[in-house]
C-alpha cells in the first residue's frame, strides 16, 4: 500500500474504532495521527525508546486491523458509498417509486 493511502486508512480505522482501543493504544494513535509526530518524537513524548514507540504503533495498527476484520464497518461503508453512487448515477433510469423508497436510506431528500 502507498504510504499516504496507508496513513489515510489508519486514520479511518482510528476514527471508526478508537473507543475500542486501550487507553495507551488510543494515545499512541492520537499522537501519531493528530500530532503528526514521527516515531522517534512519539517515543520522546511517551517516555519510551524509539523501538518501544514503534512496537506500540505496530500493535495498535494490528489491533485496528483485527477489529475491522471482525466488524467490517469501513468495508461496509465503502460498499454503501459505491451503491449510493451507482444509484445516483442511474437515478434517471430508475423508477420514481424506487427512488422515493431508497432516498431515505441514502441520506438524501426524497425528491431526487
Amino acid at each position: 500500500m502507498d504510504e499516504l493511502v496507508e496513513r489515510v486508512h489508519f486514520g479511518e480505522l482510528f476514527d471508526a474504532y478508537s473507543d475500542i482501543l486501550t487507553g495507551k493504544q488510543r494515545e499512541v494513535c492520537d499522537l501519531l495521527l493528530g500530532g503528526d509526530l514521527t516515531v522517534a518524537e512519539l517515543g520522546v513524548e511517551l517516555g519510551v525508546s524509539r523501538q518501544g514507540a514503534h512496537d506500540l504503533v505496530r500493535r495498535s495498527r494490528e489491533r485496528l486491523d483485527e477489529i475491522e476484520g471482525a466488524l467490517g464497518l469501513l468495508d461496509l461503508r465503502k460498499r454503501y458509498e459505491t451503491l449510493v453512487g451507482l444509484i445516483e448515477e442511474n437515478a434517471a433510469a430508475l423508477p420514481y417509486e424506487f427512488m422515493q423508497r431508497v432516498s431515505k436510506y441514502m441520506g438524501r431528500p426524497s425528491d431526487a
